[in-house]
């Protein structure tokens, strides 16, 4: 072993250290997944140095008052491959293995090119986004959004996402669902999430793996397996999450059972992690992204699929942007504009408030709603 390769395994161990805490219980999930029950005090948040005796927050402080009428009482249509929950004052992490962390590392690489508009793209990379267009007179506080889950088929070197992007320059978090063999090692539809304060440069990373995301839910962690809506069946499974700044705190919270009366308060990204995001978010997306190396032939975003049957296509739907109010609004007096990256394989049009994004062909419909539609024609 070489001088270098020893330093690099050294500090392997040193952040498996800090991420793998002692837990009170596990749980062996799929096989392959352990899941560590962890005192809610002692996660690897806390190991951040702009988190050193840090007050933990336990639920927002205030909701956007909208979010407060949508409860009631209906059916979660969130549901999870396997469902946990660790002990009062404990919360679930997915064990961090050596091989996550190398992968992470190698994928980093591709989202410090990828996610941020005045870097680089990688060739293989390909999205399809609905976001609004950057005004210094904007200033969104978060967003909402039904996320259809879906499982597409993707070789080991590539992923597939939906998501729900909120940027402020170099400051960003990315949240949905992936198909990433590369990161999770297996071809399951998880979710998935990211944070930089410097687009990747020096902070941030992919769900827990560093330090920096506060956990609160008994039953929630970053990586689950989500149920799939299946192709032409009912019922159809989304991820109902509303991503926002609370407006006492600044701290970027994810709320999710939005349909119900008890919401379900998920995570958190602290304001002191931030520069830029500390205040507000400038730009808004919702949309899908496919990564595939050069060699092989680009895999299906969505569901592989689209045409008007929402039982078929990849949907995201009930979208909303929080204000500086915190107050919900519908993005109709918004500009929103249609992108790809590649015309010839994922088209996008714009026309008489009718969008086609995605892989081959999506839809983006303003009518008394938005929805993004993700698919494979």
């Amino acid at each position: 072993m070489s001088k270098w390769e020893g330093e690099e395994e050294r500090d392997l161990e040193k952040q498996l250290k800090i991420l793998n805490k002692a837990p009170v219980m596990s749980y062996q999930i799929e096989g392959h997944d352990i899941v560590d029950c962890i005192n809610i005090s002692k996660q690897p948040a806390f190991d951040h140095p702009l988190l050193k005796n840090y007050k933990l927050q336990m639920k927002p402080s205030s909701l956007p008052k909208e979010v407060t009428k949508i409860g009631d009482s209906m059916p979660s249509m969130t549901k999870r491959h396997k469902s946990i929950t660790c002990p009062r004052g404990a919360i679930p992490i997915r064990r961090t293995s050596k091989r996550d962390l190398i992968a992470a590392k190698a994928l980093l690489y591709q989202y410090r090119r990828n996610t941020f508009p005045s870097t680089s793209k990688s060739p293989g990379y390909h999205f399809a986004i609905a976001k609004t267009v950057q005004d210094s007179s904007q200033q969104y506080h978060g967003a909402k959004a039904d996320i259809n889950t879906r499982s597409v088929k993707v070789l080991d070197s590539q992923f597939s996402e939906a998501f729900i992007s909120i940027q402020n320059q170099f400051n960003g978090i990315h949240y949905g669902w992936a198909v990433n063999p590369q990161l999770y090692g297996d071809n399951l539809t998880r979710t998935f999430s990211s944070w930089t304060a410097d687009a990747f440069e020096r902070t941030g990373c992919f769900n827990s793996l560093c330090p920096g995301f506060v956990q609160i839910s008994q039953k929630h962690y970053m990586g689950e397996a989500l149920k799939i809506s299946k192709y032409g069946a009912s019922p159809q499974y989304v991820l109902d999450r509303l991503i926002f700044k609370d407006p006492k705190t600044g701290n970027w919270w994810i709320v999710g059972n939005l349909r119900s009366k008890q919401k379900s308060f998920i995570e958190y990204w602290p304001k002191s992690i931030f520069t830029t995001m500390a205040d507000f978010a400038s730009e808004i997306q919702f949309g899908g992204d496919v990564y595939s190396p050069i060699s092989e032939p680009a895999p299906p975003m969505g569901s592989g699929d689209f045409n008007d049957n929402f039982k078929r296509t990849c949907y995201i739907s009930r979208i909303r942007l929080v204000d500086s109010s915190n107050a919900l609004f519908e993005p109709e007096n918004i500009s929103i504009q249609a992108f790809t990256d590649k015309p010839s394989c994922y088209q996008v049009s714009l026309k008489d408030m009718l969008c086609c994004l995605g892989d081959l062909e999506a839809q983006l419909v303003m009518l008394n709603e938005v929805k993004v539609l993700l698919g494979h024609e």
